[in-house]
């Protein structure tokens, strides 16, 4: 499928006339698109495994689209036009083989349909200099330090606006009947902490914000959102005591400043732990209930390296079948890890186990169907 590179004028005139046909595309980090972006517009938000497989190549088309309803329009082909975008790339041919753009348009151009694909001249910055009427209003944020950080240091400005980022709007989502995974602002908020009949709260951030008010069973363990972060170390007592939360009948949220990168990896270890279940399968069942999740490289290493501690007694399943979503996904994942065998890193080394396929105690089909969810209440 042939990909053409439009301008902001012609943009311009997609979403004043044709908005309701047409999908933005916006391939910039997540916090980049939560300070501003394109009103209307969806982000990629690609993991850094996801990324690092695709080698610049395609990518599971729910990889790219994570907003169901948009992934259902273009898949029936009632989506006329998509147009992807990153941060201030001049023109197609400029885009770097392994950019993340540059993925969403190979993935896109596979497409069995008559969509229109796409790519905006000059990015976000240059639309947003000539049509700031058609963005969301920047947020104020500090230069310094790392996007994670400056998230940080500004949360707090950021509470007392009326306009919350992706990560604090709604209420803290359901993993389990017992275990619930939000951010910071969330554990704050007591009217929803009543309202899901939270008792206890574990907070997996480098603040320790134990609530004043209320009675909550509380533990803090202190953790960077950093590739040099050792998170896995904590992954025991952090399962123990979700666990005892759960027996005394209560209810946990797991928490970190955004909800987006160590509180995941802690449900994560925690599902495959109890569940005895891969890591793709942990990461989709979390991901369908927060689609913003996003656990660093290195701790998607670490929970990598728990797999194979937690799977390697596992009996083999009687029934391997998969749905063909968690297989496209299962093989995306299986392949990345294969193809790097050779690969090192200063923080973690991939375990050689995972070369050898290990069995699925439960499809991720069923997550869907909640029959742990039943099982577990």
């Amino acid at each position: 499928m042939k990909v053409s590179s439009i301008d902001c004028r012609r943009l311009k005139k997609i979403i004043r006339k044709e908005c309701g046909s047409c999908l933005i595309v916006d391939c910039r980090p997540y916090f980049s698109f939560s300070n501003c972006n394109i009103k209307g517009s969806v982000n990629v938000n690609l993991n850094s495994v996801v990324v690092r497989r695709s080698r610049g190549g395609t990518v599971p088309l729910q990889f790219v689209i994570p907003d169901e309803k948009a992934l259902f329009r273009l898949r029936e082909g009632s989506i006329s036009a998509v147009v992807a975008l990153d941060d201030r790339t001049p023109h197609l041919q400029k885009l770097k083989k392994d950019s993340i753009a540059q993925i969403v348009i190979n993935t896109l151009s596979h497409l069995a349909s008559s969509t229109n694909i796409c790519f905006l001249k000059g990015g976000f910055e240059n639309f947003q200099s000539h049509y700031p009427e058609l963005c969301t209003e920047t947020k104020n944020a500090e230069s310094s330090g790392t996007e994670t950080e400056r998230i940080a240091r500004n949360h707090c400005e950021a509470l007392g606006s009326h306009h919350k980022p992706d990560y604090d709007q709604g209420k803290p989502v359901e993993i389990l009947p017992f275990l619930y995974l939000g951010s910071a602002y969330h554990a704050s908020r007591q009217d929803y902490l009543a309202d899901l009949h939270i008792s206890a709260l574990l907070n997996v951030s480098r603040r320790d914000t134990q609530p004043s008010k209320g009675h909550y069973d509380y533990k803090w363990i202190p953790v960077e959102d950093s590739h040099t972060a050792d998170i896995s170390s904590h992954f025991q007592e952090a399962i123990e005591f979700i666990d005892r939360v759960k027996q005394a009948g209560g209810k946990v949220l797991v928490h970190c400043e955004a909800g987006i990168s160590r509180s995941p990896t802690i449900c994560m270890a925690y599902i495959m732990k109890t569940q005895r279940v891969r890591l793709e399968e942990a990461f989709d069942m979390i991901r369908q209930c927060r689609a913003i999740i996003s656990p660093n490289f290195s701790f998607m290493g670490q929970l990598l390296q728990f797999e194979s501690e937690v799977l390697s007694s596992t009996p083999p399943s009687a029934d391997p079948a998969t749905a063909p979503c968690a297989q496209e996904t299962a093989s995306f994942f299986a392949n990345e890890f294969a193809l790097n065998k050779n690969f090192e890193s200063s923080v973690f080394t991939f375990p050689t186990s995972f070369l050898t396929p290990l069995p699925l105690q439960t499809p991720v089909h069923q997550f869907k169907l909640s029959p742990i969810t039943a099982a577990l209440k």
